[in-house]
């Protein structure tokens, strides 16, 4: 698809997020996966929608950073706060905050040295400073203990002048905690603000556009199907209207054309790799007991019932005068194909390669990051020969990293990596290292 996701509509969402954060409050930003959480914290960190008196909104990509360590959240951060200085000398300032932060020889020297960049920051931009913290569920997981301490120190002592916006595909405030992100989460906390779907008007504009953008038309019926097919999740829209468009063309058609074309469309949607991506995406960040509760809509008991009410929270499921019911078509058949699956396999590993998808023992496994999929990738290519650290940082970060990616740094995409595949990951089943001569993945 050769048309970006943008922020459709969602003037609510912006202007909630916004009118917390311009309080010094922090804010918990949770929705499924595409739906336009990143685009609403890239709009919130416009510097072209900002003006003197509304504060500075900081959009930061976690992950942009290398490592999952205090450093390199702080240089990620200021890297992008270091952009909004409106001179060139403040940016030289800027520069030589970033230079110490990076060669910072201690732990604690380095919170010092980021604590300096956002006094800095605080004396030369519009307050409050809001940084925008985007794919954050990878970075709550594993990010050092003394960073939760560190970013929880900062708004103590600074107040009002500074808050977060994290935004995650599951509530972060739900998950267990350890006691050092549980400082952190105490902050968040009290603004928990689920995003949820286009509305009817935002998801019709969203075609219109893209049908603009694309070189097609769309006519009524073909809006309504796309309604009835994705019901208001961007990523789910925007696959519906590259396989109509692409179906469509531009020319005005009549209704039995309509008629013929979305039938058409229809056989081809729920085995479409985007289609099948997007809902991939939707039931790897939902809980075990929210995707049993999708399988048993109607059924009864506290747990049930707490899952139901976390999935109607993420618009995912909707209520209708018969209960229950699934947001849309194309994810109702996908949950349908996952009932099926669930039955017993056979046992190991397996990857569906068109929807970038894991299965470990029948089991779709929690979603890998792009390192973390290179990875497993590559070795599962390989099945039960050996891989050398040499082959491995060719095909995870390229020929030019060579000299740069030391062992550890590869031991610690592989922890990541047993993690979540292995059932014990101190005890390695699948991913096992072979002593002095790399790594290999076996059944």
């Amino acid at each position: 698809m050769t048309w970006q996701l943008s922020l459709i509509g969602r003037t609510a969402d912006l202007e909630q997020v916004r009118r917390h954060a311009l309080r010094g409050a922090c804010v918990s930003l949770v929705g499924v996966s595409n739906i336009g959480k990143s685009a609403l914290l890239r709009r919130l960190g416009d510097s072209t929608q900002t003006s003197s008196c509304s504060g500075t909104f900081v959009y930061v990509d976690c992950n942009q950073m290398p490592e999952r360590t205090a450093r390199a959240l702080f240089v990620t951060v200021w890297q992008a706060v270091s952009a909004r200085l409106p001179t060139a000398e403040l940016r030289a300032g800027a520069q030589h905050l970033y230079d110490s932060i990076v060669h910072a020889p201690s732990a604690i020297t380095t919170a010092l040295d980021f604590e300096a960049a956002i006094v800095f920051a605080l004396s030369h931009l519009p307050p409050p400073l809001v940084l925008c913290l985007d794919e954050f569920d990878e970075a709550y997981q594993h990010l050092e203990p003394q960073a939760f301490l560190n970013l929880r120190a900062f708004k103590d002592r600074y107040g009002d002048a500074l808050a977060y916006v994290t935004a995650t595909e599951r509530e972060i405030t739900r998950l267990p905690a350890t006691r050092e992100q549980g400082e952190f989460l105490e902050l968040v906390a009290p603004h928990v603000h689920f995003m949820h779907f286009m509305e009817p008007e935002d998801t019709r504009a969203f075609c219109l556009h893209y049908a603009e953008q694309e070189g097609v038309t769309f006519s009524e019926a073909d809006l309504a199907f796309i309604r009835d097919h994705a019901d208001g999740h961007p990523g789910l829209v925007q696959a519906a209207c590259c396989l109509l468009g692409d179906v469509t063309g531009a020319p005005t058609r009549d209704t039995p054309q309509d008629q013929v074309i979305h039938q058409l469309v229809q056989q081809n949607l729920t085995t479409d790799s985007n289609v099948r991506s997007e809902c991939g995406k939707i039931w790897d960040d939902l809980g075990p007991g929210e995707r049993e509760a999708l399988q048993h809509l109607h059924g009864s008991g506290e747990e049930a019932q707490n899952a139901l009410r976390s999935l109607r929270n993420k618009s995912i499921v909707r209520e209708s005068k018969d209960g229950p019911v699934l947001f849309s078509r194309l994810f109702a058949d996908f949950v349908r194909q996952q009932k099926i699956k669930q039955q017993p396999s056979a046992s190991g590993i397996s990857v569906d390669v068109d929807a970038e998808r894991v299965w470990v023992d029948g089991k779709s496994i929690e979603t890998l990051t792009d390192l973390e999929y290179r990875l497993l990738l590559f070795l599962y290519g390989r099945l039960d020969r050996v891989c050398d650290k040499y082959a491995i940082v060719e095909a995870v970060w390229g020929e030019e990293y060579i000299d740069d990616v030391d062992d550890a740094r590869i031991e610690k995409l592989v922890s990541r990596v047993r993690q979540k595949i292995e059932p014990d990951g101190t005890h390695p089943r699948y991913l096992v290292s072979v002593r002095g001569r790399g790594y290999k993945l076996v059944r």
